[in-house]
């Protein structure tokens, strides 16, 4: 009696949605006629290549998606844009023109299966049959926003980059803010912020954390966001503390302004990332940002001294806005906004999508 609905089990997977990316025709015809012969009757092709695609739409019956990532072996850059394209509960693999072991490991590394496209497709067709029996469960993209001196609007950038986050991917994401932070996360969302999750919106949640640094991601409680932006204060943090934070982290962004103890602070935290990735070479991304939250003054750092002092460049930079004498309309000019600059690394885009007139307005009123 068992027998009859595991044969229906087994039939009805093969009416889900399977979803093919690949920028290259050939690819996505390949793939899609080898699902088919695996038995998978609904197929949608996506011919763009891993980076151009900003939202991936799915239907409800998704079972899973293959990406082809060509001859491309830049694991570090890509595992982000897979991080923040696919939704955790999908299963994914990708396929690419590289028989390299060492590639498929450091894929492995992060959870992502990574198949020889033209000698493994029958390992591949396999393993997306028991996609959600034999699923590798992927981390969530990690960020740590820390701030190196109280005062600096730390929590203000952070919570501006869970909204754009969400407003770019709308992927499940929860913001946390840590014990050091500056506990008036309930005062922006207009809700009371504890241990418990509380809804934001549709795509993002927060809550506080209390008892150490930087909770373990890999708890049930988190198994469904894509996206985790952890918030503190370190300028008072021990290197025990610093360590856990680093070590949990997949994307560390540190937000300093032009004094000394700043400097002191990242250079502290830089020496524990350094030893860490001699004895753990775990991939992680290290962002350093200048906020300018009060007028400049001649007893701060330039900025040449400062990045001679970081002994690194500044990855972005936001300089002071004087409300007073801003235009009452925003200006209309071109460049990027520093947070659009900075949401752009973190979801490891390469090159940035043109912006509307409108979509520009947006974000300097949001800013503003």
């Amino acid at each position: 009696m068992l027998l009859f609905p595991h044969k229906e089990e087994k039939a009805s997977f093969k009416e889900m949605t399977f979803y093919v990316l690949s920028a290259r025709e050939a690819v996505n015809e390949q793939l899609s006629q080898l699902l088919r012969l695996a038995g998978f009757n609904q197929i949608e092709k996506v011919q763009q290549a891993l980076g151009q695609v900003r939202n991936l739409t799915l239907s409800p019956g998704a079972w899973g998606l293959i990406i082809d990532i060509g001859d491309r072996t830049q694991v570090e850059e890509m595992v982000p844009a897979i991080q923040a394209l696919v939704p955790r509960n999908l299963w994914c693999c990708v396929t690419g023109d590289s028989d390299s072991i060492t590639l498929a490991q450091r894929f492995a590394r992060h959870g992502i299966a990574y198949f020889y496209l033209n000698a493994q497709s029958d390992e591949m067709m396999q393993a997306a049959a028991n996609g959600a029996t034999a699923k590798v469960r992927r981390r969530a993209v990690s960020v740590s926003v820390l701030g190196c001196k109280g005062g600096i609007g730390n929590t203000t950038l952070a919570w501006k980059l869970a909204n754009r986050l969400v407003q770019q991917r709308q992927m499940p994401t929860l913001f946390i803010q840590g014990r050091a932070g500056s506990r008036d996360l309930d005062l922006v969302i207009g809700k009371k912020v504890s241990r418990h999750t509380v809804a934001v919106n549709k795509h993002l949640d927060a809550m506080s954390w209390e008892e150490m640094p930087l909770p373990s991601l890999e708890h049930e409680n988190f198994e469904k966001y894509n996206f985790v932006v952890f918030e503190e204060s370190i300028n008072a943090a021990d290197k025990e503390q610093m360590r856990q934070i680093v070590e949990r982290t997949s994307c560390l962004i540190l937000i300093m302004d032009r004094s000394m103890s700043s400097v002191r602070t990242v250079c502290s935290l830089t020496e524990i990332i350094d030893a860490i990735n001699r004895s753990h070479p775990t991939p992680r991304r290290f962002l350093l940002c200048l906020n300018d939250s009060r007028p400049i003054t001649s007893d701060m750092l330039n900025l040449d001294d400062l990045q001679a002092l970081l002994g690194r460049q500044l990855d972005v930079i936001f300089p002071y806005h004087n409300a007073r004498a801003s235009s009452y309309f925003p200006s209309l000019r071109r460049q990027r906004s520093p947070m659009a600059v900075l949401t752009q690394k973190v979801l490891g885009e390469s090159t940035p999508a043109e912006k509307s007139l409108l979509q520009r307005l947006t974000e300097k009123r949001e800013e503003g």
